[in-house]
């Protein structure tokens, strides 16, 4: 059994209004974040930062809204965009995050959905809100990020003049802050109810399971709730700095400038940064060199001696030279790319989150870690398996103050997902093992069920394939006329035949209602989600 140590220790807050004030008076002079604009890098102190969302959240007053409107925001991760966020909640209004990959009208119906009144979007997207805007009849003031300038020095005038009212706003914890769209967009949405002790909770909590270290850029899209959880709530809990990226084209090079020494980023990044850095080494003809020194390392870990951050430290300047930790979230991480970074000298932290539980429910702490599993519990939140099978595999299901509401406007959909006693039906499926920890082993939808009445989990078998078949870039394995296909996208066209004998070899070792009967290959990647996971059902 694994020794539990003690939780570390963070500010402790309530609503997101006093965690701003709270964030700015112990790390005034302390810079939050960093981002290019023009061509030149600004930083923001936390006093400023706190500053700014004053000013923003007091020029709200002068737009007509009244507590619980909803203000939409759209665009590529900004200060802009996270400073409207706080601005929103700490005035108890309703923050809608939207996705800034979906089309006109994906983005009305959204709007309508939720009924937005005002309407914050970068200059990037102008063109198309034009187009939504014949849609969106509920929207009442559309304020392009371009005329922020202006809109905080009007709001420190008023300030200045006296303008108390956001200061003297008192929040409801209870009370509505986010609706998270996370699907439907096409058809009836399903917006996500979080509020001010969700958002609190989970941070606190997340904070103390867990400590990064300092120096972090945002690559993740912010309008996703583990991007704005762990790469901004959760870095500000701590006094870091964060640069902003706003655009994936941008990350190595925003990578290479800020020095960051941890990356909260979904398992597509920690593949993609992996490979690269073996092709990279593999250019070099330096890959035999370092596949031999990672052995030597090992042997040496193994009787105490870690060299690690000698050994691989021209390694690591390919990701600035400074990275000590990758947080992967969002789904599965393959185990061989876990062990690889860990090989390097740069730890592998896993968690496990949805956006209905706002969305951290598990995640490694630094002394209690395993690269199979989605780390444990944070603080104060109970986690257990639902019906589980002989083999302790059933459904997960959480319990906390970091549970949502509900979903906005649909009680139905609501009432599917809770059982009595307050516990939320995950949809994952998955176990919790003697050391606490969560194995995540699939979707309940996804399930493939044979005429036998069996149950196949295709992640389990998509894994196998990944982890086994060299030259698998990415799998789906589904179901089909009651036998078990695999679908694969390789960058090695020229291998097909021999990626499929490999993965038909899997069957060897594979159950009979596992054996993969088909393999079939396509031409291109297979569509995403702005988090880059497959987008399953849209082969």
């Amino acid at each position: 059994m694994i020794k539990d140590y003690p939780l570390y220790d963070v500010p402790v807050f309530k609503n997101v209004k006093e965690f701003i004030d709270l964030v700015g008076e112990k790390y005034a002079d302390e810079t939050a974040f960093l981002f290019e604009r023009n061509g030149e890098d600004i930083g923001v102190s936390y006093e400023q930062l706190r500053r700014d969302i004053y000013a923003l959240g007091t020029y709200f007053y002068t737009v007509g809204l009244e507590d619980g409107d909803r203000i939409a925001v759209m665009g590529e991760n900004s200060y802009e965009w996270i400073i409207t966020y706080f601005a929103t909640v700490n005035t108890s209004k309703v923050i809608v995050p939207i996705d800034k990959e979906l089309g006109a009208p994906e983005v009305a119906n959204l709007i309508n959905s939720s009924g937005a009144k005002l309407f914050v979007y970068a200059d990037t997207k102008a063109k198309l809100i034009d187009e939504a805007k014949a849609n969106m009849a509920g929207v009442e003031t559309y304020i392009p990020m371009s005329q922020f300038g202006d809109i905080i020095e009007k709001g420190n005038e008023m300030l200045e003049a006296g303008d108390s009212r956001y200061e003297n706003n008192k929040i409801d914890v209870e009370a509505l802050c986010t609706i998270i769209y996370t699907s439907g967009t096409t058809g009836d949405p399903k917006g996500v109810m979080l509020n001010h002790r969700n958002l609190a909770f989970d941070t606190v909590n997340s904070c103390r399971n867990f400590v990064q270290p300092n120096g972090s850029v945002l690559v993740l899209p912010i309008h996703h709730t583990f991007g704005f959880t762990a790469s901004v709530l959760c870095q500000l809990c701590r006094g870091y700095f964060v640069y902003i990226n706003n655009s994936l084209k941008n990350i190595l090079k925003d990578i290479e400038k800020s020095h960051p020494r941890h990356l909260c980023v979904v398992p597509l990044f920690v593949e993609t940064f992996y490979k690269s850095l073996w092709r990279t080494v593999k250019k070099q003809g330096k890959d035999k060199l370092l596949k031999k020194m990672i052995t030597v390392s090992n042997a040496l870990r193994k009787v105490g001696i870690d060299l690690r951050s000698v050994l691989f430290k021209s390694v690591k300047k390919g990701f600035g030279g400074n990275l000590e930790m990758l947080i992967a979230g969002g789904a599965p991480l393959d185990l061989k790319y876990a062990k690889g970074f860990d090989d390097l000298g740069i730890a592998i932290i896993n968690g496990y989150g949805i956006t209905e539980c706002s969305p951290i429910v598990s995640v490694d702490r630094n002394k209690k870690y395993l690269f199979a599993a989605a780390g444990v519990p944070i603080p104060n939140t109970e986690v257990k398996i639902y019906e589980p099978n002989e083999d302790g595999e059933g459904e997960i299901i959480v319990k906390g103050d970091h549970v949502m509401m509900g979903y906005y406007n649909n009680p139905e959909a609501t009432k599917a997902v809770f059982l009595d006693g307050g516990w939320f039906r995950t949809g994952d499926i998955g176990t919790i093992d003697e050391n606490g920890f969560i194995h995540v082993t699939g979707r309940i939808k996804n399930i493939i069920i044979l005429s036998n009445g069996k149950n196949v989990y295709p992640e389990e078998i998509e894994n196998v394939i990944l982890q086994n078949v060299e030259g698998v870039t990415e799998v789906v394995v589904y179901g089909e006329d009651d036998v078990i296909c695999a679908e694969v996208y390789t960058e090695t066209p020229n291998e097909k035949d021999r990626i499929k004998k490999d993965i038909q070899a899997l069957n060897d070792n594979l159950p009979p209602m596992k054996q993969i009967k088909r393999v079939l290959f396509r031409d291109t990647e297979f569509e995403k989600t702005t988090t880059k996971k497959i987008k399953r059902h849209a082969r």
